[in-house]
């Protein structure tokens, strides 16, 4: 659904244009669509939905730094699912049926984002950020391609800064490699875009128990996302897997996370009574819960 409908962006700006008009309370979508609709929240968007054309160039950024190439994409996830493996045989913190490894594509992210509203200095951070596809993809997805660069102060993005922290140290590791190859690609083919790059810091750490940094980072974040998905049955209360409670995540995210944020969870639910404010649901495509997830926004109160 994504594909289809960036692939009319003549019809979605004039669907964008008679949306200017937002329903202040929740709005259930039925199917995904590009941010300008605002599909979460009646709040102004200041900084426009991504063009689809730039969506695409991002992706394919990411992909080349992730080494995606033709069947390259299966054996990644391989190498992915290896390192959470080794890390439950090899840590009894953990529970053996904790962790499962997927993730969300850049174009879904960008389709997230967009609903949500970004706006100028956000702070995102991916919580389970695995091989660090969203996180690198945050970084350029608002970069602005028009700044001339004479101005030395202004960034040229949104996004002032973009966070990862992942439990695995596999992965921490394989993400901070991505990130690398993904600066060598850019200061050899695309140096402008790499001057409006927002800055990207990949950490190990327990979101349940956060240390000093790990706290700082949580006070800074304006936008959190979670596919929670991979947060299998010792972290969910319930067997649906898009209305599973996730009261201990829920718990922790209420203590680290700062008035005003906005929480993105994908396949889970928050407790409203640990400060998060519903807002709404968009329904998102992935391959690794065919047919569709389902993202739902919260305000932290």
């Amino acid at each position: 659904v994504i594909e289809c409908v960036r692939l009319f962006p003549m019809t979605m700006n004039i669907i964008s244009t008679i949306m200017h008009l937002r329903v202040a309370s929740v709005f259930v979508l039925l199917y995904s669509v590009p941010a300008s609709i605002n599909a979460f929240s009646s709040a102004p968007v200041i900084v426009p939905e991504v063009h689809p054309a730039h969506v695409t160039k991002i992706t394919q950024l990411v992909q080349a730094s992730l080494g995606d190439e033709g069947d390259a994409n299966n054996n990644r996830y391989a190498f992915a699912r290896d390192a959470v493996t080794n890390f439950q045989e090899n840590d009894e913190s953990p529970p053996s049926n904790e962790l499962v490894y997927g993730e969300l594509s850049v174009e879904v992210l960008a389709t997230i984002l967009d609903a949500v509203g970004v706006q100028e200095n956000d702070v995102f951070l991916d919580i389970g950020s695995g091989d660090g596809a969203l996180v690198l993809g945050s970084s350029l997805l608002y970069a602005d391609t028009t700044n001339n660069g004479d101005d030395a102060s202004d960034s040229g993005n949104a996004m002032k800064m973009c966070y990862g922290v992942d439990i695995v140290p596999g992965l921490v590791e394989r993400s901070r490699s991505h990130h690398r190859i993904l600066q060598d690609i850019l200061q050899d083919n695309e140096s402008f875009l790499q001057q409006s790059q927002a800055n990207i810091e990949l950490l190990l750490g327990d979101i349940h128990q956060p240390d000093s940094q790990l706290q700082k980072i949580l006070d800074e974040t304006t936008i959190a996302v979670c596919f929670a998905t991979t947060w299998s049955a010792e972290n969910a209360v319930g067997t649906s897997l898009q209305g599973r409670k996730l009261p201990k995540l829920s718990k922790a995210l209420s203590h680290g996370l700062s008035s005003g944020c906005r929480v993105v969870i994908i396949d889970g639910k928050l407790d409203e009574e640990d400060n998060f404010e519903y807002v709404g649901d968009l329904k998102i495509l992935c391959p690794d819960t065919a047919p569709y997830s389902v993202a739902t926004l919260y305000h932290k109160q």
